[in-house]
């Protein structure tokens, strides 16, 4: 299942997905409290934001988050979180460090390894219902596994409550055995992970099973609508176990793929269940979310303690503070700012190094319902509300934007699917990045075995950000220079969406609604218009072709002759701005691998959306005339030029014998060097270390001589010219006609 699911996903966003953008809100009162670890299950409620929505509907819980990105991992199996496969579980880990008030795990997992086997076992068959005791070898095997996640997760954050959320029944007849004889195979699994959540402490099962036959119906043998099977038992007794009909298939409504994956409002239904059974009350605890060193005072530091919420019985006794010898340091008062901030200071006349504070729980701390902090339990015995997190963190949700803001869509969209970077590497593609920071796939060639992407040298999303600049600023308009306009930029890719929505199944479709961001990156490649670009596009929609039509992904092929395209203003080879330089030449000129992201973003624009900067301009003071040396007349401008033509990303010196240009004021990092009112002691030798960013460096040298007058009357001064031009003559030939290596 792992690879087909990653053949739809990569098939689906091939070309797609730095820093935060305006794709992420800024909206600090944001807190992840929920961490989603996992297989598709997870997967799909992460890509649906199934929790956020349901967050959100819940009075309190608006600002509670999920993370999954990459944590909840399509086709993942539990062996696959060890670091003989993937390594999955280093990726919790560094998730709980980061997000620091991350106190509860939903995890799906085990049904892959049970359909398709470990590396110490095959997958389930039927053949295994006369052999129970190779069934209860594999159910073993894959417990174990679970068990040694379980354990990682609360060796790391011993806060940590876990909901090991069960699965449905399945909506496919695999054969070779009833329907009935399948799941309830599937069923001794299940109990398998509940006895397993029973012998944790703080993990706890959600029984799940016949949970999408009570409210779909069932199908196949037997067809009963919805509410007429019996609803799944829930803790503590489990009662009924299994609940719906394990003889009989889910109802295809309530299924994403006709087989084990839920619809969207299945996934919903599920979530609900997870937090009626557990999540909702263990949200429901108050919470340390933040301490932060706030000031220090001689012998004494002030520390600021942020709750989720009002809390009182806060004293003395809740802290515990040391340095960074683990000496433990006095707390001299805590004093309540407004009930859900404390500020708590200690006295470190004694300290040696960093200080840090820790809330230690005894459950003497409760909000105003006598909930105590972190729930039942103290902090030595469950670490319920014990947090020593000290410093800021801080946590962005992520936010569509409008679809003509690509770049916004493209950071969705790799913040999203992160997970699948271990995919792609186990696929060829190691290295591989979507991230707009990095992604360049544009321009070049795609090979699927193995994943090859050969780029333009150019990062996808600055292409794209040309074509957002010219949607998003109505002055703009070159049309006079043969250049584009707003209006253009507007029509063109306001058509182009529409039919890539279109192309792509539709607003509500499967591909729009999980892989947000892939319709308008598909949408901007087709607007850039040349042949690299329009095939990344076609090349993806035929790949998705070949996928099971059972996952209802309805990609049309996509042909370029259905869409504006405007190569001849954003593709590399075109000019926006009307200036005679191609996009590419002007990215290639300005843009610095030493840049920021932002740098190089605000650098390609200026430059591509400018008739007045082109490559050369920034130092172009003497554009009509130059001379490789010569006797010039005082008050002469004076223009020294590097007689090779502009090459990108090369990088010029200008030095002078025995002499300072900076001190003359004069810009030495140009092709061409400017002397403006040539003095005598402007007289001299220049040097020009050339650099074409390919080869060796040239170096060039021109001979300068200012004269007070320039008399050209006399035979003297003729023979002084002309062994003057036949040494600078002698010098420029004689660096030519070096070989370059």
């Amino acid at each position: 299942m792992k690879h087909f699911i990653f053949f739809l996903c990569f098939s689906l966003f091939l070309s797609c997905s730095f820093l935060f953008s305006p794709s992420i809100a800024e909206a600090q009162d944001e807190v992840p409290r929920l961490l989603l670890v996992g297989d598709s299950w997870t997967g799909f409620m992460w890509a649906f934001r199934t929790f956020k929505e349901i967050f959100n509907e819940t009075p309190g819980l608006e600002y509670i988050r999920e993370i999954g990105g990459r944590t909840a991992i399509m086709g993942a199996r539990a062996f696959e979180f060890y670091p003989e496969e993937y390594n999955y579980i280093q990726n919790v880990k560094e998730e709980l460090e980061k997000y620091p008030t991350i106190d509860i795990v939903l995890m799906t997992l085990g049904g892959n390894d049970f359909l398709r086997g470990t590396p110490q076992t095959s997958r389930w068959n039927c053949d295994m219902l006369s052999n129970p005791a190779q069934e209860a070898y594999i159910i073993n095997t894959i417990i174990n596994y679970m068990s040694g996640i379980i354990d990682e997760i609360l060796a790391v954050r011993p806060d940590i409550r876990i909901a090991l959320c069960g699965y449905t029944f399945a909506g496919r007849d695999r054969g070779g055995c009833s329907i009935c004889d399948q799941q309830n195979a599937f069923a001794r699994f299940e109990q398998a992970k509940k006895a397993l959540a029973d012998s944790k402490p703080r993990v706890y099962y959600v029984h799940n099973l016949g949970l999408m036959q009570y409210h779909f119906g069932t199908s196949t043998p037997t067809n009963l609508p919805p509410y007429s099977v019996p609803y799944p038992g829930g803790y503590p007794s489990y009662s009924p176990f299994p609940g719906g009909d394990p003889c009989s298939l889910v109802h295809p409504s309530g299924l994403f793929d006709g087989d084990i994956h839920l619809s969207q409002a299945g996934y919903k239904i599920l979530a609900q269940r997870c937090m009626s059974e557990f999540i909702s009350q263990w949200l429901d605890y108050p919470k340390v979310y933040k301490i932060n060193l706030i000031s220090i005072n001689g012998n004494s530091a002030i520390f600021e303690v942020v709750f989720s919420e009002s809390v009182s019985n806060v004293d003395v006794t809740d802290f515990s503070a040391k340095d960074s010898q683990h000496t433990p340091l006095p707390i001299t008062s805590v004093s309540s700012i407004n009930g859900q901030i404390y500020n708590v200071t200690v006295n470190i006349q004694s300290a040696v190094g960093d200080i840090v504070l820790g809330v230690v729980d005894d459950d003497s701390i409760t909000d105003s319902t006598s909930k105590p902090l972190g729930g039942p339990g103290t902090g030595n015995n469950e670490g319920n509300g014990d947090f020593w997190y000290n410093g800021s963190w801080e946590y962005h949700d992520f936010v569509r934007q409008p679809n003509h803001e690509i770049v916004a869509g493209m950071q969705y969209l790799h913040e999203n699917l992160s997970a699948y970077y271990v995919l792609l590497g186990d696929q060829g593609a190691e290295g591989l990045s979507f991230s707009p920071a990095e992604c360049d796939i544009n321009g070049g060639q795609i090979s699927i075995e193995p994943i090859v992407i050969s780029g333009n040298g150019m990062l996808d999303s600055l292409e794209f950000a040309l074509i957002t600049e010219c949607y998003n600023n109505i002055a703009i308009d070159f049309t006079a220079n043969g250049g584009v306009s707003h209006q253009i930029a507007v029509d063109a890719f306001n058509h182009n969406m529409q039919r890539m929505i279109y192309d792509c199944g539709g607003e509500g479709s499967i591909v729009n609604t999980i892989f947000y961001g892939l319709p308008q990156m598909l949408a901007g490649y087709m607007t850039l218009g040349n042949p690299e670009s329009t095939m990344i596009p076609t090349v993806i929609s035929i790949a998705a072709q070949a996928i099971d039509p059972s996952f209802n992904i309805h990609v049309n092929i996509i042909i370029p002759l259905n869409y504006q395209l405007l190569p001849q203003y954003f593709s590399p080879d075109g000019d926006a701005d009307g200036d005679g330089w191609t996009n590419k030449q002007e990215y290639e000129y300005f843009v610095r691998s030493n840049m920021s992201y932002e740098e190089k973003k605000q650098t390609y624009i200026n430059s591509a959306l400018n008739p007045d900067v082109y490559p050369g301009s920034d130092c172009e003071d003497c554009q009509t005339s130059s001379t490789f040396g010569g006797i010039f007349e005082v008050g002469s401008n004076i223009c020294l030029r590097v007689p090779d033509p502009v090459a990108t990303n090369s990088t010029y010196r200008w030095t002078k014998q025995n002499g300072n240009l900076e001190e003359r004021g004069l810009i030495t990092r140009c092709r061409s060097l400017w002397i403006p009112n040539a003095q005598v002691e402007d007289s001299g030798i220049y040097i020009c270390e050339y650099n074409d960013g390919q080869k060796a460096t040239t170096t060039y040298t021109f001979h300068v001589m200012v004269t007070e007058e320039l008399p050209v009357s006399t035979f003297g001064t003729y023979i002084i010219l002309i062994s003057f031009i036949i040494i600078v003559t002698s010098f420029y030939l004689k660096k030519q006609s070096r070989v370059k290596i």
